[in-house]
C-alpha cells in the first residue's frame, strides 16, 4: 500500500482501542451479541453477523480518522510549528485528569443506543457507535494519536501523512473485529472477563494518564528545543525521548520485516493482513453455504417433524 500504510501508527491504533475513555464502552459493544436471539442459529451465521458488525465499526473509525487526516494534512504546514506547544498543554491536561481520576472522578461518555436485531439497522447503529467510540477515545489517546501521526509526518507528501491517520484507524478496527469474532465464538465468557475489569478501570486509567501526561509535556518541550537550537537540548530529556523514538523505529522495523511464504516474500504486516482476509473470506463462503443448506438447526428440526 506504499505510503498509505504506516506500521507504527497501525500498531499504536491497536493499543489505543483499549483506552481509558473507551474501555468502559467495550462491554456494551461486546454484549451487543448477547442480546441477539441467535441461540438457535448456526455458529457460522453468528460469525457472519460478527464480521458485518466489526466491519461497520471499522468504517466508523476510518470515517473519523480519515476526515481528521484530510484536515490535518491539508493544514499541516500551518499547524506543525504550534504542535509542540499544544503537546505541552495537552500533557498538563492529561496529568490533571489523571489526578482527578485517582481522587474518584469518573469520565461519563454518551454513545448512540445500540439497536438489536440482524437487519441493516444493526450495522448502521454500529457505524455510529464506531464514530462515537473513535471520538471518545481521542480525548484519552490524543497523546498516542499525535505521537503516531508525528512519526508518520516524517514521510514526505500528502499520502505519507494521510497514511498515518488511516493506519491508526485500521489498527483500532482490526482489534475490534477480532474481539467481535471472539465473542461470536466464546459468547458470554469474554464479555464477563471484560466486565470484571471495569471496577478497576478508573485506577488503571489514572495511572496511565499520569505516565502519558508528563511524557507529552517532555515531548513538547523537547520539540521546542529541537526547533529552537538542537545544541541546547536538555541531555536527560533527549535521552528519554530518544529512547521512545528508538522504540517507535524498532516497532516499525519489526512490522515491516520480510517473511517468505509459499515461495513469495511479504512483510509481516502484509502476511498477517492476507491471513486475516483469507479467514474472513472462508467464513463468508461457509455462511452462504449454511444459509443455502436450510438455515438454523431449529428450522431443520421443524422441517423434519413436519415431514
Amino acid at each position: 500500500m506504499g505510503d498509505l500504510f504506516d506500521p507504527f501508527a497501525f500498531g499504536v491504533g491497536m493499543v489505543a482501542l483499549v483506552n481509558p475513555c473507551g474501555f468502559a464502552l467495550l462491554p456494551a459493544y461486546l454484549g451487543f451479541f448477547l442480546g441477539q436471539d441467535d441461540g438457535e442459529q448456526r455458529r457460522i451465521v453468528a460469525l457472519n453477523r460478527a464480521q458485518g458488525v466489526g466491519l461497520s465499526m471499522t468504517v466508523g473509525f476510518l470515517t473519523v480518522f480519515g476526515l481528521l487526516g484530510l484536515v490535518f494534512t491539508g493544514l499541516w504546514q500551518a499547524i506543525v510549528e504550534w504542535l509542540p506547544y499544544f503537546n505541552v498543554l495537552l500533557g498538563i491536561g492529561l496529568f490533571i485528569l489523571g489526578i482527578a481520576m485517582l481522587r474518584g472522578f469518573q469520565l461519563v461518555i454518551k454513545i448512540p443506543k445500540l439497536e438489536k436485531g440482524t437487519d441493516s439497522a444493526s450495522f448502521s447503529s454500529m457505524f455510529l457507535f464506531g464514530v462515537s467510540y473513535a471520538l471518545a477515545s481521542l480525548s484519552c489517546t490524543i497523546g498516542l494519536f499525535l505521537t503516531a501521526v508525528s512519526a508518520s509526518s516524517a514521510s514526505t507528501g500528502f499520502t505519507g501523512r494521510l497514511g498515518g491517520f488511516i493506519s491508526y484507524g485500521l489498527g483500532m478496527g482490526l482489534l475490534a473485529s477480532v474481539l467481535t469474532l471472539a465473542v461470536a465464538f466464546g459468547k458470554r465468557g469474554l464479555v464477563n472477563k471484560v466486565r470484571s475489569i471495569l471496577p478497576k478501570i478508573n485506577i488503571i486509567s489514572a495511572v496511565l494518564l499520569l505516565i502519558v501526561g508528563p511524557y507529552m509535556i517532555g515531548y513538547g518541550i523537547w520539540e521546542i528545543q529541537i526547533l529552537d537550537d538542537p545544541t541546547t537540548v536538555t541531555p536527560w530529556l533527549d535521552s528519554i525521548i530518544g529512547g521512545a523514538l528508538d522504540f517507535q523505529s524498532w516497532m516499525s522495523t519489526e512490522f515491516a520485516k520480510k517473511m517468505t511464504f509459499a515461495g513469495r516474500t511479504f512483510s509481516r504486516t502484509a502476511l498477517l493482513g492476507w491471513l486475516f482476509f483469507g479467514i474472513n473470506a472462508v467464513l463468508v463462503i461457509l455462511g452462504i453455504n449454511a444459509r443455502r443448506s436450510g438455515g438454523s438447526p431449529a428450522e431443520q428440526s421443524k422441517q423434519t417433524a413436519n415431514a
